[in-house]
């Protein structure tokens, strides 16, 4: 046993020695779509800097925390915080650890009561939300900072016709009553705007007939939607179909 916890010790210690510890700079917004970009930059003399795209909720988490601003009632990541403190767990750091497939994945590193370590699969977004809360350091590993360099993220959400919207994830999937079926989540919808027929909690399944999977998918579609033709989105609202056109102009 003392063999297998030294050499875990050591496995953690060359993963630390191949990390980066940043902090968290503020969020902005990416002009070209409207998308959350949370910015973490290296606390060395280095600087450097990875800018993540996160959904709007999330953002707000974080803009909620940096700004000091609590909550009337918990929201998810204040209730994450009160599990962590109550069940006497403490997060020991945060790391940024792959980016595929232009999609960032983090880890959660816990130190349980009893002294194990306790490792969970997060969105960066979520575990940076966290780590703000518990204050707990966050760590990229070096090798993000070069796939980041040659990547080009697609955005986890989008403004586009006065919709806000965002990837389906599973747990926004459940909150929403959506069926378990690819689209894009409408978070939040502008009543001045072309799509305002559009509900928020609507799920976006295609655009003039194509399927649609992804936020970048459905850019890359009303991009290339052309002439004064009407744009047509499919939608799943409850437990209904419908289908609802606008002009954009």
């Amino acid at each position: 046993m003392r063999a297998a916890a030294l050499a875990l010790a050591a496995l953690a210690g060359r993963a630390l020695a191949g990390s980066a510890e940043v902090e968290v700079r503020g969020l902005g917004i990416d002009p070209s779509s409207g998308t959350p970009v949370v910015r973490l930059v290296e606390k060395a003399k280095t600087g450097r800097e990875l800018a993540i795209w996160i959904g709007p909720f999330e953002a707000q988490a974080i803009a909620m925390e940096l700004e000091g601003v609590a909550a009337p009632r918990p929201l998810t990541h204040d209730l994450m915080k009160a599990l962590v403190e109550r069940l006497g767990a403490k997060l020991d750091r945060v790391v940024v650890e792959d980016l595929r497939d232009n999609t960032f994945f983090a880890t959660l590193h816990l130190t349980a009561p009893g002294g194990g370590d306790l490792v969970l699969d997060a969105r960066p977004s979520d575990a940076i939300a966290l780590a703000l809360r518990l204050h707990g350091p966050i760590v990229v590993v070096e090798e993000v900072f070069a796939k980041a360099a040659a990547a080009h993220p697609e955005p986890a959400a989008l403004r586009l016709w006065g919709l806000t919207v965002q990837d389906l994830t599973p747990e926004l999937a459940t909150f929403f009553e959506l069926p378990d079926r690819p689209g894009v989540l409408v978070s939040d919808v502008t009543a001045a705007g072309p799509a305002h027929e559009v509900a928020r909690g609507d799920l976006i399944t295609a655009l003039d007939g194509e399927p649609i999977r992804s936020v970048g998918q459905l850019q890359a579609r009303a991009q290339a939607h052309t002439g004064t033709a009407p744009v047509r989105l499919s939608l799943r609202r409850g437990h209904r179909d419908l289908v609802v056109s606008f002009v954009t102009d």
